[in-house]
């Protein structure tokens, strides 16, 4: 099919939506399904590549398998074909006679085995714009985006992703993810996403309705990473320099072993990161009685992340049926998290219109936070059945500090005759997590599979402490009305069952879930008062939860899927929001954590449908969420010019609207992805005994263009906008911006050099403006740009 009939079916896409079941009904085509596993393991093979030829015409018809292996090409004439299946790394499987008769054809499961040649000079490019839109997930390609460093990088391009003022992934105006990686849930789920190489990543799923199986925990779904896997035997050897103008720099390298019933791999990161370097400028006001305090800003803000690691991996076939897999990760060297602030800040006080004090210093303030950690995680899986469609499952994970977390801010203001010299200090002692689960799987029929399974997760902190005061030679002098020696105890256990049924009736597939969670939490603080008392105050809070899940598709074709969804999500406070101890922030803002903050509930709606064409796709998404005690960043004025803000449940919010994804390869050197997300957003806040609502229509849009040179050179641009949003006290304006980068290889592909510009424009600047009772604050942000270079070698003599 030509471009131009492509762009037809696109102008008559709702006339196609108004026919799909007279289609359906009346369609008279054949169809042939199968399946496609590992001959070893027998696990199934995504995106293997089935054709049809037919011997008397030489037509050709194909698709690819699903994540269970599976493919289904309809359409089809009756008579002979040659059936071909392939999948880089294993040996091509050829069938020279098939018979395609009427109805439905059925072919046996197909076992492809691995290649025994060197693949050292096989180049493998994709034509797809990078972003893959499956049944109940948005999958994007790693290696299609230019300028993309870390996981976060690549979530830029999907449509109705953003990060809110707090630096937080959100989705439709709301909503919090949690993040998987190789199908296990990870503690600090976006910190992760903000610490993963890119180039570790095969591609990344975002599941908004996910089925009973997983973790309820995010409202607005799950964002799974796949990482890289390798197939062949041999060793694979890897590693990457990377260098930019902000001062970064990044070193990563990896050995992969792989033999005949498991291997092992090696791999480390030694980095120091430069994530940010803005300028923030800010006036805020606050009204006490008749006096007007006035304060104005200009800070430089340079924050940077050193990140080391090492991390080695085992994987080993015990039987043909049992499966284990062990990684242990450990930080050799300390990471740290360190922020730089340098600008000035102007005070006056205004009464009657006059300027009653006035007073100026310099600002110069350092950000430090320092650890050392450890992860080992242990899989197993025993295969009852050759197909593992019958398999019991189990993992176990434990992390915990190496060392303990300390962190401090000190805020030197310099003024004309004298300096001063505030901040907190503190840190957290004992922190461990564990992890487990158990999973089982049965096809019960041909068509039925039933799943059960419980999970576990324990998380505890035995000490978290925090002084605000004067600092002076690494002492910290209490504040007058610091509460002395602050301490927290914070845990949080969760306990989960599920239970999910899949089944299909021929192209109708449903799945029903359901899903209960039992959560256990406090969060204890200790304190001496003023009168030198030990005082106590304990939060301590347990509840039961349940969460239904409902998911069907129906398959018109290989290029025309319908499917609709229903989930109930929670998004639990982070530790950090629940602890009530009171820190100092910058000059004149203080911060609290809430113990009484409570979980955010989502309830979500989706209905979807997807039309390809050749290597082109066009689909819309229709969705309604409500949120229900949506969490954000409250603020309210304390003494002396400053301001407290909190986490608080601030009420219920409803996201209505559509999303659109079109990509279309306009040449075969040229591919463009064009995503909209347009929805109306309602927050309905309660607080302080009052009711008011911030409603906004938000129109977000993102374009990708990938143009290639030869086999060896690319060039890749996106341009976004960001519409402006609503929160409970806050507005944020809309900005736009725009990254480039272009890739070349050398030496047989063993050489690559990619050199990437982002926020070419200069354009990622915008104002927010908050304001509460007898406050207002206006602040303007600008990111500055940078260009960044990297370079990696590859050593492959994999077989």
């Amino acid at each position: 099919m030509n471009n131009c009939k492509g762009i037809n079916f696109i102008k008559g896409v709702f006339f196609t939506l108004s026919l799909l079941g007279a289609q359906g009904a009346f369609a008279q085509f054949s169809k042939l399904n199968g399946t496609v596993v590992e001959k070893v393991s027998h696990k199934p093979i995504q995106y293997a590549n089935v054709s049809l030829t037919y011997l008397n015409d030489s037509s050709v018809y194909g698709t690819i398998t699903n994540e269970r292996g599976e493919y289904l090409i309809d359409h089809l004439k009756e008579g002979k074909c040659k059936l071909n299946i392939s999948f880089i790394g294993y040996q091509t499987y050829a069938l020279d006679s098939v018979f395609i008769s009427r109805g439905k054809n059925s072919l046996e499961k197909v076992d492809l085995d691995i290649l025994t040649e060197n693949l050292e000079e096989v180049i493998v490019t994709t034509n797809g714009s990078g972003i893959v839109y499956n049944v109940d997930r948005k999958v994007i390609q790693a290696q299609n985006f230019p300028g993309a460093d870390v996981a976060m990088d690549l979530l830029v391009n999907i449509p109705s992703l953003q990060v809110d003022i707090d630096g937080n992934l959100t989705y439709r105006g709301d909503g919090t993810f949690s993040v998987y990686i190789n199908g296990h849930l990870v503690k600090d789920g976006e910190e992760k996403l903000r610490q993963l190489s890119a180039n570790e990543i095969e591609y990344i799923e975002i599941i908004t309705n996910p089925s009973a199986k997983y973790s309820a925990e995010g409202t607005a779904g799950i964002i799974q990473v796949i990482l890289k896997r390798n197939r062949l035997e041999g060793y694979l050897v890897s590693t990457t320099a990377k260098t930019s103008t902000l001062g970064s720099y990044e070193w990563l390298f990896s050995v992969d072993q792989k033999g005949e019933r498991g291997g092992w791999y090696l791999k480390g990161q030694l980095e120091d990161y430069v994530s940010s370097k803005s300028t923030i400028t800010t006036h805020q006001m606050i009204y006490q009685d008749a006096i007007e305090n006035s304060t104005f800003s200009v800070i430089d803000k340079k924050f940077r992340m050193e990140n080391n690691y090492l991390e080695l991996g085992l994987n080993y076939d015990l039987t043909k049926k049992d499966y284990i897999d062990f990684n242990i990760s450990v930080d050799p060297l300390k990471r740290s998290n360190i922020g730089t602030y340098k600008g000035f800040y102007e005070d006056q006080n205004i009464v009657s219109s006059e300027i009653v004090a006035a007073d100026s210093y310099l600002y110069d303030a350092l950000f430090e936070l320092y650890y050392k950690y450890f992860e080992t995680t242990l899989s197993y899986e025993h295969a009852f059945s050759k197909d593992r469609n019958h398999l019991l499952s189990a993992y176990i994970s434990y992390s915990g500090s190496l060392e303990s977390l300390n962190e401090k801010k000190v805020d030197t203001k310099i003024y004309d005759d004298f300096t001063e010299t505030v901040g907190y200090m503190g840190g957290e002692r004992g922190e461990k997590y564990i992890e487990g689960n158990v999973g089982y799987k049965n096809k019960l029929t041909e068509s039925s599979t039933l799943e059960i399974g419980s999970e576990i997760k324990l998380f505890h902190i035995p000490e978290i402490s925090y002084t605000s005061g004067y600092v002076e030679n690494e002492i910290i002098t209490p504040f007058s009305d610091e509460p002395e020696e602050q301490k927290v105890d914070f845990k949080q256990n969760i306990y989960a069952g599920y239970l999910s049924f899949n089944s299909k009736f021929g192209d109708l597939e449903y799945m029903l879930g359901f899903r209960t969670e039992y959560t256990d939490r406090y969060s204890n603080y200790d304190y001496i008062n003023d009168e030198g008392e030990s005082c106590y105050i304990p939060a301590e809070k347990d509840f039961i939860d349940f969460f239904p899940s409902a998911h069907v598709l129906y398959s018109f074709s290989e290029e025309k899927q319908l499917s609709a969804s229903f989930s109930r999500r929670i998004s639990r406070p982070d530790y950090w929001s629940l602890i009530p101890l009171s820190r100092y922030e910058t000059p004149y803002i203080y911060y609290t954590g809430n113990g009484d903050l409570s979980p955010s509930y989502a309830s979500s709606y989706e209905l979807n449908y997807l039309l390809s064409w050749d290597k082109n796709y066009f689909s819309t998404e229709l969705f309604a969420r409500k949120n229900k005690n949506v969490k954000q960043s409250y603020y309210s004025i304390i003494d002396d010019n400053k301001i407290l803000f909190t986490k608080r449940n601030v009420g219920y919010s409803w996201s209505i609207g559509t999303e659109l994804m079109l990509n279309i390869n306009i040449y075969k050197w040229w591919n463009t992805n064009f995503t909209s997300s347009l929805f109306w957003y309602k927050l309905n806040v309660e607080l302080e005994g009052e009711e008011r609502f911030k409603e906004k229509f938000r129109t977000d849009y993102k374009l990708n263009n990938t143009f290639k040179i030869g086999n060896s050179l690319s060039f890749k641009s996106a341009i976004s906008y960001c519409s402006s949003s609503v929160y409970s006290q806050l507005k944020q304006e809309a900005y736009w911006y725009s990254n480039m980068a272009l890739k070349k290889s050398f030496a047989d592909r063993k050489w690559q050099l990619q050199l990437a510009w982002t926020n070419v424009f200069n354009t990622m600047k915008y104002h927010t403006f908050s304001e509460g009772d007898g406050f207002y604050v206006d602040t303007y942000f600008e990111r500055s740009p940078f260009v960044s270079m990297t370079i990696t070698y590859r050593l492959d003599n994999q077989e």
